[in-house]
């Protein structure tokens, strides 16, 4: 049986020299791949982690793209953080300049928060959580004993030179809601549930100042509560840079 190399050279009209992305190039850019799925690990779970891997050309046509693959494959870390450190270690050995960003979905109790880190080499970590809650309306209830009901979502962006607890992190925003929501219910557990609701009632505004005073240290925080009496959502959000929206 031939050899890869054998068979290569036996098809004369590939040239297995050619390296079009090293040619020349007056302007550099990032570039690299994106949603790109692999086995990741966040603690104790293994889970699906999405990746978008960039690196700089540099003078440059263009990245191997190969080497991306190869090396968001490669050898797994106990946490998160050390393997997208490290994915970038094995880009930067022949491609500096490299930043990895994934997004994954955690387990907590029977319910799921997204998470997206954002990480180079060395340097600090940039992380946004996006925590699923329900509110009940305070104007409704201050009207009429009742505040109607939603769900609502709220997201928030930290930024740290240190690994985060991400479970943590992830109970501090559930805290900020007028209740977490709860899969498997028995008719006392729901009756329960809204009164929790009814007697912590907060507009989406109210959501944000709690998640500022539970993460003072954020770069941006949002909420939005997918109204149960209207057709549109309602939506706040605070950035400790005015007018700064995450770009990931």
């Amino acid at each position: 049986m031939r050899s890869e190399e054998e068979a290569v050279d036996g098809l004369g009209f590939i040239d297995a020299t050619a390296d079009v992305q090293s040619e020349s190039s007056r302007v550099a850019v990032d570039a690299g791949i994106a949603n790109f799925r692999v086995l990741g690990m966040a603690g104790n779970f293994t889970m699906p982690v999405e990746l978008t891997v960039q690196t700089s050309t540099g003078l440059h046509r263009g990245v191997h793209m190969s080497r991306l693959v190869k090396a968001a494959n490669g050898r797994r870390a106990k946490g998160m953080e050390q393997w997208l450190r490290w994915i970038c270690g094995e880009v930067n050995r022949t491609q500096p300049g490299s930043s990895v960003t994934a997004s994954f979905e955690l387990p907590y109790d029977d319910q799921f928060a997204k998470v997206t880190m954002k990480a180079t080499q060395r340097g600090a970590i940039t992380y946004r959580y996006v925590v699923d809650g329900m509110t009940a309306c305070p104007c409704s209830k201050k009207m009429i004993g009742i505040g109607h009901m939603q769900r609502a979502e709220m997201t928030v962006v930290l930024r740290s030179e240190k690994v985060l607890d991400s479970m943590k992190v992830v109970e501090r925003i559930t805290e900020c809601f007028s209740a977490r929501p709860k899969e498997h219910m028995k008719r006392l557990e729901e009756a329960k549930k809204i009164l929790e609701a009814q007697a912590n009632p907060r507009f989406a505004e109210d959501l944000v100042r709690e998640g500022v005073s539970r993460f003072p240290g954020a770069l941006f925080i949002s909420g939005r509560c997918f109204e149960s009496i209207h057709a549109h959502d309602a939506i706040a959000t605070w950035s400790a840079k005015p007018g700064w929206m995450p770009s990931f």
